[in-house]
């Protein structure tokens, strides 16, 4: 609905007031959306309230532009025509600039349409064409709902059910997409236990609770029997790998014992003394995390390193990622397509792993964020790479949301947020790819830029005919 009264907006203004108007409305998404950032800033990071709102303000001032380019460029180089406008122009330019705003200096991939979409028909579009595409489904029917209030604004009724019959056949094909299988299982089911810890973020890096938090996570793994599989979440060990040593060597050594494996998430220290956030499988092979989270990890412009840390005080907020070609994790006799936090959010890290991967796995640590919408949008994130990839997801996190995510992207089983407890079920590993696997983003962002650019030229060519008549 606020996107069909953009669109409203928008086809009414010159070029730079639409611009002015998708950037305004792009800040109320952006600002409402992501200011769960303050916590992890303010409250974890010790900087001064003024500069957490500030910063905030900064990045959602960054990320609006990519909805004022969208708009401006089609009001600017398109042709003027309603229709075309609503129901191809701005839906494609839209797939376009938000695919772009997850790319550029390594993407901010956070509020992308696509994900409100998860529980209902148009996410069946997903494993064929992607989350943007989802987005762009919306976006058309944000377009057909304008042109609907304009058509029976003038009684047209013949052109208003043309449009509604359109909409409801494009609910109707995403409905049956929902109903494809388009994986297959691949042996029996695993035995998987995902231990959720709950240790609060201002408690995680206290030396004197470091023993503690330690003995949490092995005892309540040990008390659990015939389990395959056994998932820790990001960082649950709050040390370095070759400091603990004895520990996970005992860890190994039970996990031995029960024929089971056991992925815990801890710092690694590469051979330059840098710092990795890995996932390590107690009985041999470890995940280094790719795709670093911007101002979290590592600091996009170095030069503001000194600046940043004047301020802020993030533990690790300056580490390395791993290799692009790092063999997969194998645990319970399967190859896992391994995800760290925020790489969940890009479609692109998580179907390199496919269709090699029989399951995919996501470890988290979303207490930075305390009880704000975060960890919602982030496991309604994850349930859209589960559909996209047709793959069961096993999600591990320190305070929730803790869930065993079906290649439908439903919700087979979840924790509550808060609980220090263990998520135990199974999950089938699956083989084969989705179209979307096949093709990954390219295709549909493609199309749409095919679509804006020919239309553009279109445009050039048919008024330079008319200046030399």
């Amino acid at each position: 609905l606020t996107l069909a009264v953009v669109f409203y907006l928008w086809d009414k203004l010159p070029a730079k007031q639409a611009a002015i108007s998708g950037w305004l409305f792009a800040m109320g998404l952006q600002c409402t959306g992501v200011s769960w950032i303050f916590y992890s800033v303010h409250v974890h990071g010790s900087a001064p309230a003024v500069f957490a709102v500030f910063l905030v303000f900064l990045l959602c001032c960054y990320l609006s532009l990519y909805t004022a380019l969208a708009a401006y460029t089609v009001n600017r180089f398109l042709p003027a025509r309603p229709v075309l406008r609503l129901m191809l122009f701005y839906p494609a330019s839209w797939v376009v600039f938000e695919w772009l705003q997850g790319y550029v200096m390594t993407g901010f991939a956070w509020m992308q349409l696509g994900y409100t979409q998860i529980d209902f028909q148009l996410s069946g579009f997903a494993p064929l064409l992607g989350n943007h595409a989802v987005s762009g489904m919306i976006a058309v029917c944000a377009g057909m709902l304008v042109i609907l209030v304009k058509q029976w604004q003038q009684a047209d009724i013949k052109k208003s059910l043309a449009i509604v019959f359109f909409a409801l056949l494009l609910w109707l094909c995403g409905g049956l997409l929902k109903t494809i299988n388009w994986t297959e299982k691949y042996g029996e089911p695993v035995r998987v236990s995902v231990v959720q810890g709950n240790i609060p973020q201002k408690d995680k890096w206290n030396p004197a609770l470091k023993r503690p938090t330690m003995n949490l996570y092995r005892d309540m793994s040990l008390a659990q029997k015939e389990v395959d599989l056994i998932v820790w979440p990001e960082t649950a060990v709050p040390d370095y790998r070759h400091r603990i040593d004895p520990y996970i060597q005992q860890l190994s050594q039970e996990m031995k014992a029960r024929g089971a494996d056991l992925l815990l998430g801890i710092f690694v220290q590469n051979e330059a003394k840098r710092v990795l956030n890995s996932v390590v499988n107690v009985n041999g092979g470890v995940y280094n995390k790719i795709h670093l989270v911007p101002l979290g990890e590592f600091i996009p412009l170095r030069f503001l390193i000194e600046f940043f840390n004047r301020f802020v005080k993030i533990p690790m907020s300056d580490i390395d990622s791993g290799g692009d070609d790092q063999p997969l994790l194998i645990a319970a006799g399967q190859p896992l397509g391994l995800s760290i936090c925020f790489e969940d959010a890009f479609a692109r890290d998580v179907i390199k792993d496919l269709p090699e991967a029989r399951l995919l796995v996501n470890v988290s640590n979303d207490a930075w964020f305390e009880d704000s919408h975060e960890p919602h949008q982030h496991h309604a994130i994850a349930r859209m790479r589960a559909l996209e990839t047709g793959r069961y997801m096993i999600r591990s996190t320190n305070t929730g949301i803790t869930a065993f995510i079906g290649p439908h992207g439903e919700v087979i089983k979840q924790l509550p947020q808060f609980e220090t407890a263990v998520l135990n079920g199974e999950v089938q590993p699956l083989t084969g790819i989705t179209p979307f696997v096949r093709w990954g983003d390219w295709l549909i962002v493609s199309l749409c830029s095919l679509l804006l650019v020919g239309f553009a030229f279109g445009k050039r060519k048919i008024l330079s005919t008319a200046e030399r008549k």
